[in-house]
C-alpha cells in the first residue's frame, strides 16, 4: 500500500519524502510542513480584519455625511407650487352647553337651632331649552350621569314648516344639566340655548335668580361684585369631557392694581366628566370688585359663580355670575329700570377712561365718567336709575370689560339683585323663557345711527307666534312685553333676533307674581346667547425645505 511505501522512502527536514529522481530533479510530495502553513493562514486572516475595519469606517463616514449634509438640490423632486397661502376657515358641528344647578347655599350644614339654620325655603326652579336652524339632535341630560327619564330631547312638533325650531323644558330639583348638541352644519342662526330660573318667597335665597346656559372654552373671565362681608362668591366649574383637566385662577381686585396673592389655591382640579368648586371671597376678602380668570390646561370648561349676600340672617339678594364677553369700546348692560340701585364695575388692561350713561328710548342720558386703572377694578356708584332708564351704556377710549348690579329692596330689609353684563351684538341670537315667569325684553343699539332688527318669537312647540321688526333711534333702547308678543297663535317662549348691522345688545328682566304680592323684591337679568358658529382660521402654504 502507499503508506507502506513511503515509509521506506528518504525523508528530508520539512517532512518533504523524495518520491525519486530523473535527470538531476527530484520529484517530492508535501506530507507535513504544519508550521508553514499557520503563518499563511494567520496572514490572511489579518488581512480580513484590516480590510473589514476599514470597510466599516467608510460605511460609517457616508452614513454621517448622509445625515449631517444638506441634500442637493439637484436630488429634490420639483413640485409646481406657489408660496401662496391657503386660508381655510373650520368650525365645529358638534357643542356642549352647561347649565348650572339652581342657585343655593355655599354652606349646607346644619348647625344649631332650626330656627337659626340657613335653608333655601320653598325654591322652585324651571329651565327650558331651544335648538334653531339645522340641529338634528339635542339631548339635555344631567352633567356625569348616565342616561335617565329625566333627559330632555329636543323636538319640533312641526318638522315641516319654516321655524326649525325645536324645545324642551323640565323642573329641576338639583343638579346641573349638559346641552349635547349636534348639527347637520355650522351656519348661522344655528345652535343651541337655554335658561334656569329660581325663585323663593320663603328661606333665605328670596327673591328671583336665573342663568343662560353656558358655552365650553378653554378661558372665561367674569367681573365680579364686592367681596365684603356676608357676601359668598361660589366659582364653580364643569368639566364636560371624559378627561380631567386643572385650570389656572387669576384674581385682580379694586385695591391695588395688578394680580392677586390668593388665600387658598390658585388652581383647581375638575375630573372627567365632572365639577368642582373654590370660594372666591375667601381668597380675596374685602375687595369691592373682582376680576377672575379662569383657564383649563386640557379640555374646554364651562363656569359660573353663584353670588349669595345676607347681613346676618337677613337675604340681600342671589344671583348667578356668567362669563364676560369681549372687552369692547363701546358696550350697553341692558334690563334697567327705574327706581334700581346701580354700580357699575370696569376692567382693562390699558388705562383708560369711559363716560358712563343712562341709555333710554330717546337717547343717552348722562350719569358719571370714570377713569380706569390698568389691571385693576373700578367700581362706581351710580345711584338710582331715573325714570325711562333702560340700560346703562359705557363708552371709553379703549376697550373695557363692563357689568352692572342693579339692587332692589323689599319688605324687612329684604333685597335681592341682578348681575347684568355687557351684552355682546352677533348677527343672530336667542334666547328661551321658563315657565313660571314674567320677562320684559329690552333692546338697545349701541351705535350712533338708527338701526332695525328682527325679533322673532316661537311656542312652546317650536311653531312661529309673530315676527316683529323694530326700529332703534341711534343710542336708543326699547322695551318690549313678552306677552305682548304672544296671540292667537301661542304663547311666546322662545325668542331670536336676526341684527344684520351686529350692533344690538337685549336681554330678558325676569319677575315672580307671587314675590309681588308679598313684597319681596325679585330680579334677575339674562343675556342672549349667540347663534353664530365658532370658527378657526388655519393657514397653509407650502415649504419645499421641510423635506430636504
Amino acid at each position: 500500500c502507499l503508506e507502506a511505501r513511503l515509509a521506506d522512502m528518504p525523508r528530508c527536514d520539512h517532512g518533504v519524502v523524495l518520491l525519486g529522481r530523473h535527470a538531476s530533479q527530484t520529484t517530492v510530495l508535501r506530507i507535513g510542513g504544519a508550521g508553514m502553513s499557520n503563518k499563511t493562514s494567520g496572514f490572511k486572516r489579518a488581512i480580513g480584519i484590516v480590510l473589514g475595519v476599514i470597510t466599516m469606517l467608510v460605511l460609517i463616514a457616508l452614513f454621517v455625511v448622509l445625515v449631517m449634509a444638506p441634500i442637493p438640490n439637484i436630488w429634490v423632486d420639483k413640485v409646481a407650487a406657489s408660496d401662496n397661502a391657503i386660508d381655510q376657515t373650520v368650525s365645529p358641528t358638534q357643542s356642549e352647553t352647561y347649565c348650572p344647578a339652581p342657585i343655593g347655599l355655599a354652606d349646607t350644614g346644619t348647625y344649631g337651632d332650626s330656627a337659626f339654620q340657613a335653608t333655601v325655603g320653598n325654591l322652585s326652579t324651571q329651565a327650558r331649552y331651544a335648538a334653531f336652524g339645522s340641529v338634528y339632535s339635542a339631548t339635555v341630560s344631567a352633567i356625569g350621569q348616565k342616561s335617565s327619564s329625566d333627559d330632555v330631547t329636543l323636538k319640533d312638533a312641526d318638522s315641516t314648516d319654516d321655524s326649525s325650531v325645536k324645545t324642551g323644558a323640565q323642573k329641576i330639583n338639583q343638579g346641573a344639566r349638559l346641552i349635547n348638541t349636534r348639527m347637520l352644519q355650522a351656519a348661522a342662526g344655528t345652535g343651541t340655548v337655554g335658561t334656569i330660573a329660581s325663585w323663593a318667597d320663603d328661606g333665605d335665597v328670596r327673591g328671583i335668580s336665573a342663568a343662560s346656559c353656558v358655552s365650553t372654552s378653554l378661558s372665561q373671565s367674569f367681573l365680579l361684585s364686592d367681596s365684603t362681608t356676608g357676601t359668598t362668591q361660589q366659582l364653580i366649574v364643569s368639566n364636560p369631557s371624559t378627561k380631567p383637566t386643572t385650570v389656572d385662577i387669576a384674581v385682580w381686585g379694586s385695591e391695588t392694581a395688578g394680580k392677586m396673592a390668593l388665600s387658598t389655591q390658585s388652581t383647581l382640579s375638575v375630573p372627567a366628566e365632572g365639577e368642582s368648586s373654590m370660594e372666591l371671597s375667601a381668597a380675596v376678602d374685602g375687595q369691592h370688585g373682582l376680576f377672575v380668570t379662569v383657564s383649563s390646561k386640557e379640555t374646554p370648561i364651562a363656569s359660573v359663580v353663584r353670588t349669595v349676600t345676607m347681613d346676618g340672617l337677613t337675604p340681600k339678594g342671589s344671583d348667578f355670575a356668567l362669563p364676560l364677553p369681549t372687552a369692547s369700546n363701546a358696550s350697553v348692560a341692558p334690563s334697567i329700570t327705574a327706581g334700581d340701585a346701580v354700580t357699575a364695575y370696569l376692567f382693562a388692561k390699558a388705562d383708560t377712561s369711559t363716560g358712563l350713561s343712562w341709555i333710554t328710548a330717546k337717547g343717552l342720558v348722562p350719569a358719571k365718567d370714570a377713569t380706569v386703572t390698568a389691571d385693576k377694578v373700578t367700581a362706581i356708584d351710580l345711584g338710582e336709575a331715573p325714570d325711562g332708564a333702560l340700560g346703562v351704556m359705557s363708552t371709553a377710549e379703549d376697550a373695557v370689560s363692563f357689568s352692572v348690579k342693579a339692587t332692589r329692596s323689599g319688605v324687612s330689609g329684604q333685597a335681592d339683585f341682578a348681575l347684568v353684563n355687557a351684552g355682546e351684538p352677533s348677527e343672530f341670537s336667542g334666547l328661551a323663557l321658563p315657565d313660571g315667569v314674567k320677562a320684559s325684553i329690552t333692546l338697545a343699539n349701541t351705535s350712533n345711527a338708527r338701526r332695525t332688527v328682527t325679533l322673532r318669537a316661537y311656542d312652546d312647540a317650536g311653531a312661529s307666534v309673530t315676527s316683529k321688526e323694530i326700529t332703534l333711534d341711534a343710542n336708543a333702547a326699547q322695551t318690549i312685553e313678552a306677552g305682548n308678543l304672544s296671540g292667537d297663535h301661542g304663547t311666546a317662549v322662545v325668542l331670536m333676533l336676526e341684527d344684520s348691522s351686529k350692533k344690538v345688545s337685549w336681554g330678558a328682566r325676569f319677575s315672580h307674581d307671587s314675590l309681588q304680592d308679598k313684597d319681596i323684591a325679585g330680579l334677575s337679568v339674562i343675556d342672549a346667547s349667540t347663534l353664530m358658529p365658532a370658527t378657526v382660521h388655519v393657514w397653509a402654504r407650502n415649504d419645499s425645505s421641510i423635506v430636504k
